[in-house]
């Protein structure tokens, strides 16, 4: 079915395995942790010395499956430091010492610098340079925050996570030139972790479905790394809420893709076949994890990437095609409630009704974090309208009050200053200006595009899919940050190179 190794897909999702189970362990024995990380790191500097292509792969390993980055860390002194930072850094480091001693011996000619060339060469407006014109604005957005005198801490905080745009330069460098072996090796180690997450995502439903004993450690898991969030619906019903779902999202969307391009005629015998039944069975496991998220971000956001979708699809095969791949969304949709189901039930129900609490979270906009968003966007305009061009920089903030249980319990008046904002598009806005926030748009509607070329030019369902996973993400992020995150960003720069890597602007 997939163009990848399933025996590499297994060794890749038992390694996964073991690192979050390093995790789980390390809250017992804190020693597990430093123990971890030193070996995590020590392979991750050996691999990046000696390939960098492995050093980015690790990167993009933590990534899809490390949510906000803390599934390890330690301090250096008084600073915390997660593993997500330390392995940007020995990468980053790695990058460096190569591309230094490439220069040093060819100069101009090194591989790393005409993969640049290559990459960052056409008009100001297209391909590569347009990273140029977004990184000038976050240099404004910092030179800025500093000028109006934001606190330096809070500037850090607030603009830290944009250093992961730094990556680019050593995914160019690895991925700026097409090659088919370290596309593969890319696509396997996605959809380990897709299967991973997802599986995490069945598996903690199983544990808070069925009051297990180790519920609550599990919770303080969850918790203490930053993984993911477990809290009760109206009905009792867990809602399991990790950040990294996109993941499983996006994965989903590969396969609805890949199984358009499959070689299997559209009869109903051949719907029976088994390439087409492990596809449905995939794709149901991966939109499981979406729907048990209870997000309602994601849902809007994978609605408009599967409407996208089928529209593209329409535009390059016919209408009757068409149809039938939208009965297949619908059956790969059922197949992932049957599986929440299954979950639940084995080996006897319990109380509550996922269907009821699915209803009330679409229809309730009473709900805290929902009239909290909303409580914060009439404030949020207003500090735009101070600022509307160039913003006013990394560190601005914004006081609104908020219902938030947890902001409530700390303030009972609901009272709260914050710098980092649930609308992710007024987030940029207030911090780069419509002006940079229009360089980041640009920026996306050229990849798409781009990749819709490329689709049509090499008839490869890869192209297709990073379309429908860039409108999910800039779905998503009109309520949810991730253009602005390390999960968001990381995907677009990987994309990006697996776009334009032979200037098809």
């Amino acid at each position: 079915m997939f163009p990848i190794d399933y025996k590499k897909i297994s060794v890749l999702f038992v390694g996964f395995l073991v690192v979050e189970l390093l995790s789980f362990w390390a809250l017992s024995w804190p020693m597990l942790n430093y123990i971890a990380v030193a070996v995590i790191l020590a392979i991750a500097l050996a691999a990046s010395l000696y390939r960098l292509e492995y050093g980015l792969l690790i990167v993009a390993g933590e990534l899809f499956i490390g949510s906000l980055g803390h599934l390890f860390q330690f301090n250096i002194g008084s600073t915390a430091v997660t593993i997500r930072v330390a392995l940007w850094l020995i990468v980053m480091s790695a990058f460096l010492l190569k591309f230094i001693a490439q220069i040093v011996k060819y100069r101009r000619q090194s591989l790393y610098w005409s993969r640049w060339r290559n990459f960052f060469s056409g008009h100001l407006l297209a391909g590569g340079k347009l990273f140029w014109l977004l990184f000038l604005f976050i240099v404004i957005g910092l030179i800025n925050g500093w000028a109006r005198g934001h606190a330096l801490t809070t500037i850090f905080l607030d603009f830290n996570a944009w250093l992961y745009f730094l990556l680019l330069f050593p995914i160019v460098a690895v991925y700026g030139e097409r090659e088919a072996g370290r596309i593969k090796r890319l696509q396997t180690l996605f959809f380990a972790a897709a299967f991973c997450l997802s599986l995490k995502t069945l598996f903690l439903l199983y544990i808070f479905t069925h009051n297990l004993g180790v519920a609550d450690v599990f919770y303080v898991w969850l918790r203490r790394t930053l993984v993911g969030e477990m809290t009760p619906t109206l009905s009792g019903w867990p809602r399991i809420f990790i950040q990294g779902q996109i993941f499983s999202a996006l994965a989903f969307l590969m396969v609805f893709w890949l199984r358009q391009f499959d070689r299997v005629r559209w009869q109903f015998r051949d719907f029976f076949q088994t390439r087409n039944m492990v596809a449905l069975l995939i794709a149901g496991l991966f939109f499981s994890s979406i729907l048990i998220s209870f997000s309602r971000s994601f849902w809007v956001g994978f609605l408009a990437a599967a409407g996208a979708s089928l529209i593209l699809l329409w535009r390059r095969t016919s209408f009757l095609k068409t149809v039938r791949a939208g009965g297949w969304l619908i059956l790969a949709g059922g197949l992932g409630f049957l599986l929440i189901y299954l979950t639940a039930v084995f080996p006897y129900p319990r109380a509550g009704g996922f269907s009821a609490d699915f209803e009330e979270r679409i229809s309730n906009q009473n709900e805290a974090a929902l009239a909290s968003r909303w409580s914060l966007l009439p404030v949020l305009g207003e500090e735009i309208k101070k600022e509307p061009w160039f913003g006013q920089g990394f560190g601005a903030t914004v006081t609104y009050f908020s219902r938030d249980p947890r902001i409530l319990e700390n303030n009972p008046s609901g009272e709260y200053t914050t710098y980092a904002f649930e609308w992710g598009y007024l987030d940029i806005w207030l911090k780069l200006g419509c002006l940079g926030l229009l360089a980041y748009l640009w920026l996306l509607f050229r990849l798409s595009l781009s990749a819709w070329r490329q689709g049509v030019r090499h008839n490869d369902y890869l192209f297709f899919s990073l379309i429908a996973g860039i409108i999910f993400l800039a779905v998503t992020n009109i309520f949810t940050p991730y253009l602005n995150h390390p999960l968001g960003i990381g995907f677009l720069l990987f994309s990006s190179c697996l776009i334009w890597p032979d200037r098809v602007y």
